[in-house]
Formats: C-alpha cells, sequence, structure tokens
C-alpha cells in the first residue's frame, strides 16, 4: 500500500511538472521570469496591461546596462495602463544570470537571444500576440541587426529606435562633426568656453578612421557636452538608478559585476565594425525613430539614415527639442504619446 501511494505521488509531481504553466491576462500585471539561451538567464519582467496582447520589449542599452533604469513611474502611469512592457536584461546585464560567456558575448548572439525572448512572450501570452521592440543606444544596433536578420520581421508588428545607433563608424563621424559644430556655436556664446574648446582641439586633430580609444573618447565628450547645453532637460543617470535601487530592491551586486565584465570583454571591438545601413532597405515593417536634439552619442543624422534606406511604407522621425541620449527621460510625455499613438496604430 506505501508502495502504491509513492508511486501516485511520484506520478502526480511529474504530471504537474510537465503542465504549461497557466499565465491569466490582465491590465495590472508585474511578473518577473527568466529566459534561458547560449548559457545565459536572463530577466525579463512583464508589467502593465496583458489583456491588450500588446507587448514592447525594452532593449536597453550598454552593452551591460539593465532595464531597470527604463521602468520609471511615469512609464508605469502612461504606457502601462494600455499596453504590457517587457523590460528584458540582456545576457551579462542587470540581475540576469549564468556563466562569464565570453565566448557568447557576440552581437548576432544578442540578436538570437532577442529573438528567444520575443517566442517565449508569443508562447506564453498567445501566438497573435502583437510585440514591437524598442531598442536604445546599444540596443539599436541589436534591434538594427534583428530586423535585417532572415525572417526576423515577421514575428513583430514595429520596430522603435530611440536614440539609437545601428552604425558604428558613422555615428563617431556624426558625433565628431557636431560636436564641433555645436561648440564653436557655444563659444561664440561665450557658454562653457573652456570645455568646448577641449572638445574642439580633440576634434580638429582626429578627423576619421577612428580607433577604439578615440571612439570611446568621443563618447564621453558626447555624454558631457549635453550637460553645458542650457535647452536640454538634465537628469542624473546614476541618482534615478539609485533611487530606483531601494524602491525596487534592485540587486546592486549584480548589476555592477555583470557591468564590469561587459566593458571588460571584446565586444566594443566588434562593434566598431559594425554597420547595418547596408542592409536596411530589408526592413518593412513600421518604425517609429524617436531622438533628442542634443544628442551628441547618437546624432539625429544617424535617424536621417535609417529613414532614407528602409522600405516602410509606414515611418516617422521625431525629435525631442529638450532631449539629449535619453529621450525616455528627458521628454517622457513626448515619449509616452507616441509611443502610444505608434502601438495603438499598428498592433
Amino acid at each position: 500500500m506505501r508502495y502504491q501511494f509513492t508511486i501516485l505521488c511520484l506520478f502526480s509531481v511529474l504530471y504537474a511538472g510537465c503542465q504549461k504553466e497557466v499565465i491569466s491576462l490582465s491590465t495590472g500585471v508585474s511578473e518577473t521570469f527568466y529566459v534561458d539561451n547560449a548559457g545565459a538567464s536572463m530577466r525579463v519582467l512583464v508589467e502593465g496591461n496583458t489583456a491588450s496582447k500588446a507587448f514592447i520589449v525594452v532593449v536597453h542599452g550598454g552593452p551591460g546596462s539593465t532595464a531597470y533604469i527604463y521602468n520609471t513611474d511615469y512609464i508605469s502611469q502612461y504606457l502601462e495602463d494600455k499596453y504590457a512592457m517587457v523590460y528584458w536584461d540582456q545576457r551579462n546585464a542587470g540581475a540576469s544570470q549564468g556563466g562569464d560567456n565570453g565566448d557568447k558575448l557576440k552581437l548576432d548572439q544578442y540578436v538570437e537571444d532577442l529573438k528567444k525572448v520575443i517566442q517565449v512572450i508569443k508562447y506564453r501570452y498567445g501566438k497573435n500576440a502583437s510585440v514591437f521592440i524598442l531598442g536604445h543606444s546599444f540596443g539599436g544596433l541589436i534591434t538594427a541587426g534583428f530586423v535585417t536578420k532572415n525572417d526576423y520581421q515577421s514575428l513583430i508588428k514595429g520596430w522603435i529606435c530611440m536614440d539609437g545607433s545601428h552604425n558604428y563608424g558613422l555615428n563617431d563621424t556624426l558625433t565628431r562633426q557636431m560636436l564641433s559644430d555645436v561648440g564653436k556655436q557655444q563659444v561664440t556664446l561665450n557658454n562653457h568656453v573652456d570645455e568646448w574648446n577641449e572638445i574642439i582641439d580633440y576634434c580638429n586633430l582626429h578627423t576619421g578612421s577612428f580607433s577604439l580609444d578615440e571612439s570611446d573618447q568621443l563618447y564621453t565628450y558626447g555624454a558631457d557636452a549635453e550637460t553645458y547645453m542650457d535647452s536640454v532637460n538634465q537628469i542624473s543617470i546614476v541618482g534615478m538608478f539609485l533611487q530606483f535601487a531601494f524602491k525596487d530592491d534592485i540587486p546592486l551586486t549584480s548589476v555592477l559585476v555583470n557591468y564590469l565584465y561587459s566593458i571588460d570583454s571584446d565586444l566594443d571591438a566588434e562593434l566598431a565594425q559594425t554597420e547595418f545601413s547596408s542592409a536596411l532597405h530589408k526592413v518593412t515593417i513600421p518604425t517609429l525613430l524617436l531622438y533628442g536634439k542634443y544628442d551628441f552619442i547618437c546624432p539625429i543624422g544617424l535617424a536621417d539614415d535609417i529613414y532614407s534606406r528602409i522600405s516602410s511604407a509606414h515611418k516617422k522621425i521625431v525629435i525631442s527639442p529638450v532631449s539629449g541620449h535619453n529621450l525616455f527621460l528627458q521628454d517622457e510625455s513626448l515619449f509616452c504619446t507616441e509611443v502610444a499613438d505608434f502601438v495603438a496604430r499598428f498592433k
């Protein structure tokens, strides 16, 4: 009798373990799960209105950053009420887990990871789920790689590129030119003269075919430059992140270790040789391009390049007059309005 009972219990456990998780759709969801792929276990937080069947996958900047900083109170109030936001921590980023994955820190692997995340969303919430991808900064490279690869576009309804890069060489060229042009204007206006003169001198000495060190320096100057502009809505990413950390119990050790590992990898050397401009003609899905007027890191010229090359019948560029590189934080109302309208139209 005891033997039969043991067998029955074992069968019950095995049967329960084989059942597909029952996912209920609702207007106020907040659930975390992990997507495993190629040695990485990547944290995914889904929040908002899953009953809408529309999902916006945030492809964060970096490499090695985190999706935590995109989960703001404003976005929760003005986007998550309408649609579901998917906050994905990429491999070796944020709260994601796994080994060091040094041999997997390749752009193509990030593209495959994104595909896996989208497939899991459709498995969990229904194959008819409408998925949109939103790439920011480094996330622009990942999403550009995604929409130009094979038939991956068929998995999504639209591409949102926000202050994103898609062509490393062009990016550096545009950053240098913008730093030089705006710098000269600001010196004439007697604004931050010493700081701008240092930047202008560097741009005069470094004119093209940029090394990785030169590219990093241009990035640093680009981040500094927007803080010298009175028209920019100034924010502190570090301050906001620390505020989130205590409110949302962010695993700071994991975030820091992942970040340090990612920036110490060889990924930047690969990215420096990466461009998707020549493949953008393949893109036919609706595309929304959101860029800050004072984004020196990923200048507006990148949006112009995407717009002119994609084959999409529905494409739009929106420029924020008060933003630098973080439009979703510096112009929250414009960001939420444009994204919500885009998803409403094409879901």
